[in-house]
């Protein structure tokens, strides 16, 4: 079909085109959550994290938004902790999409507690930008 400019955020965030076929969109993505803190094995099962956006040009690819916050699964780069990884997780979005976001995320965690975590981001220029195909 050819190729369209998306913003990607370490190879990992990917967008697709917002359609525009209303007037305004939000978009909110639920993810579950795998452990991300390799000591205490938290979150456990039954978090998630929610991603919420006014869609502009663009929207999150629902695949690789997927595999990225997979990636935090035991930690990823100097993200050890809950708290930074939804910190890192709401910037990264902002960013790539170009757009302010908030996120919400609910953490079951060790001993047996319950911690949600409310994180929000304006965009600011740290994204790349590389095409991507429409065809497989």
């Amino acid at each position: 079909m050819g190729t369209h400019w998306a913003r990607v955020i370490a190879c990992d965030l990917k967008t697709q085109p917002n359609e525009k076929r209303c007037d305004q969109m939000r978009e909110r993505h639920r993810l579950s959550l795998k452990p991300c803190c390799p000591i205490s094995g938290n979150p456990l099962e039954g978090s998630f994290i929610e991603i919420e956006y006014s869609a502009k040009d663009c929207v999150l690819e629902v695949a690789a938004l997927r595999e990225y916050v997979d990636s935090y699964q035991g930690g990823r780069g100097d993200v050890r902790s809950m708290e930074g990884m939804c910190q890192q997780i709401t910037q990264d979005c902002a960013d790539v999409i170009g757009t302010d976001v908030k996120t919400k995320a609910v953490l079951n965690i060790a001993p047996e507690q319950q911690m949600v975590v409310e994180c929000s981001a304006t965009a600011t220029n740290r994204h790349h930008k590389h095409p991507v195909s429409d065809s497989p």
